[in-house]
């Protein structure tokens, strides 16, 4: 896996002038074709231990320089291969037991190992990206609109399953996208000979790209600091970030996963191994927390995870914007993960998700178990402080949020519906109904349930609709102009009441799951007649459709002025 970290990008016009000509677009094909090495047995010695660049690999470097690993009996040896399709070589060659990357790129595996009569077990998650990826589009307002558009990114690196999410959570095809695949992730820093191999500067050199996945600083990059791209040195103009994992904050999962054969023979060790990880991710939190009091560890700490990670030692502002872009999921999300006890994000339901879409990528040729361990957490928890689950504090304040959507609805009904929706799930009611039962609306409930789950850093507005038709033939008769302002705003006042009602039962429907939800994630608004899908109605089924409640999953990460999250 090529690197994914936080640079800056020294980029002038004269070396973009240099590389005018085409990028190279790899096939996409499975792993398994790819891959020619063959199984050997994991040889004996050093516990061989792959990083990636990545925050999350730096609790793993901790683990090591705290001596967290000795204390347990490992005796391991870190090294950083950021090569993915070198990692799954390497461990088939018996030069490690293990494979670090993102699920994503460990479902693109297994295949290769099921060839040669292994599974793969995966035994921990590290982190989810939290901010450090994005998708930037141009000319492209919606993830709905990326229907046969053409999408750049890296062929076995840490996006193929972000990119397929955002199509399914959208409705659109994996199959009716033409993906363009390349070899890196980011701007390389070898001589590529002139060579166009990485998604950035295939956007900037092809102009029949429609999207690119990326990290957030060539994100940032293309798009002239994350507002619209100018067309200045190193971005393309008119190019936006449609979203980020900010926002789809339980997408990309990052984990270790080990042969079947090695685990099944030395599963005590590989316990200690999870259970040290665990304990240096707890005792990071902690000298994260302390690092101005211990300062000298902390820089120790940077430096050795910069010279690891960067190769370069004095690079720690860069680890550091690496650790902001992640978030460690500890013991209580381990257990979420790998149990799914309180989510729908977990191991199982990901897997199924990235592995359906990987066979329409053409990425995969079939589905291909991954191993739970089923862990003993009870044991796993020994010795940990944080074992018990923290309640997660609201990040919205629900009633400034509601006030500030109705101030912009009022003044641009059409534009607040267009402007930073992802997503939208649309139920219907009966006339002068008020409940909102989970037996007729569990289907509507679960897709709401887990597009918010997996976008946990959206806006989530629920809206109730009226029709208009009644106001409208008001209107035409000839009342007045005071007695249609009562009209309206009971019209509203209903339709805030559907809303509430609604989000009342989906919140209901989530705890009869199991699935924790920040409530304050969800607002309701009464937007009254003001935005029917038909004005006026002309049959019984336009009717019908504009008495409705909208789920509207809104990015706001443009929006911070006015949706401020609690700190």
């Amino acid at each position: 896996m090529a690197k994914r970290i936080w640079i800056s990008l020294i980029l002038s016009c004269a070396a973009f002038g240099l590389l005018a000509q085409k990028p190279t677009y790899l096939d996409g094909k499975p792993l398994s074709d790819v891959v020619t090495a063959t199984k050997k047995p994991v040889k004996a010695g050093d516990f061989n231990v792959p990083l990636i660049t990545w925050g999350g690999d730096v609790a793993t470097i901790y683990a090591d320089s705290a001596g967290i690993f000795k204390e347990s009996g490992l005796n391991v040896k870190l090294r950083v291969e950021n090569d993915f399709t070198n990692q799954v070589a390497q461990c088939l060659q018996g030069e490690t037991p293990l494979i670090r990357g993102t699920l994503g790129m460990i479902n693109a595996a297994a295949e290769t190992f099921k060839k040669q009569g292994l599974d793969l077990v995966v035994i921990y998650q590290l982190t989810w990206s939290n901010g450090g990826d994005a998708i930037v589009v141009r000319n492209v307002s919606k993830p709905e609109r990326l229907k046969n558009k053409s999408i750049g990114l890296q062929l076995y690196g840490p996006h193929m399953d972000y990119a397929a999410n955002i199509l399914t959570a959208a409705k659109v095809p994996v199959s009716s996208v033409t993906f363009r695949w390349l070899s890196d992730l980011t701007l390389p820093t070898e001589d590529t000979g002139g060579k166009i191999i990485d998604p950035v500067t295939a956007f900037l050199e092809d102009d029949s790209l429609d999207a690119v996945m990326c990290i957030i600083p060539d994100a940032l990059n293309l798009t002239s600091g994350g507002t619209s791209g100018t067309g200045a040195s190193g971005s393309v103009k008119g190019a936006k970030i449609l979203l980020s994992t900010k926002t789809a904050n339980r997408v990309i999962a990052d984990v270790y996963a080990v042969r079947s054969d090695y685990f099944q023979s030395n599963k005590a060790q590989i316990e200690k191994f999870t259970h040290a990880l665990l304990r240096a991710q707890e005792s990071l939190d902690q000298l994260m927390s302390n690092k101005k009091s211990r300062q000298s560890e902390y820089q120790q700490l940077m430096s050795r995870s910069a010279d690891l990670l960067l190769g370069a030692p004095q690079a720690i502002p860069d680890v550091e914007a690496l650790l902001a872009d992640c978030e460690f999921v500890g013991f209580d999300g381990n257990v979420s993960f790998f149990t799914g006890e309180g989510t729908t994000r977990s191991l199982d339901r990901l897997t199924k998700e990235i592995q359906s879409s990987f066979k329409d990528m053409k990425l995969m040729k079939s589905s291909v178990a991954l191993t739970n361990p089923n862990w003993d957490y009870n044991s796993l928890a020994k010795g940990l402080t944080h074992a018990k689950p923290v309640a997660a504090k609201p990040k919205f304040d629900t009633q400034k949020v509601a006030s500030k959507v109705e101030q912009r609805i009022s003044v641009e009904p059409t534009a607040w519906a267009e402007e930073g929706t992802l997503f939208q799930i649309e139920i219907n009611f009966d006339p002068n109904q008020s409940e909102f039962s989970d037996a007729r609306y569990a289907n509507d409930f679960q897709k709401a349930l887990e597009i918010a789950d997996t976008y946990g850093g959206s806006l989530i507005i629920i809206e109730g609709h009226s029709d208009p038709l009644g106001i409208l033939k008001a209107k035409q008769s000839g009342t007045s102009s005071v007695e249609i302002a009562q009209m309206e705003q009971q019209a509203k006042n209903l339709s805030l009441e559907r809303s509430q009602s609604v989000r009342s039962s989906f919140l209901k429907y989530a705890s009869s799951k199991g699935i924790k939800v920040d409530q304050s994630q969800f607002v309701s608004v009464g937007m009254g007649t003001s935005s029917p899908k038909f004005s006026p109605p002309r049959t019984k089924d336009e009717w019908a459709a504009n008495r409705r409640v909208v789920f509207r999953i809104k990015q706001i990460e443009a929006e911070l002025d006015e949706f401020v999250p609690l700190d």
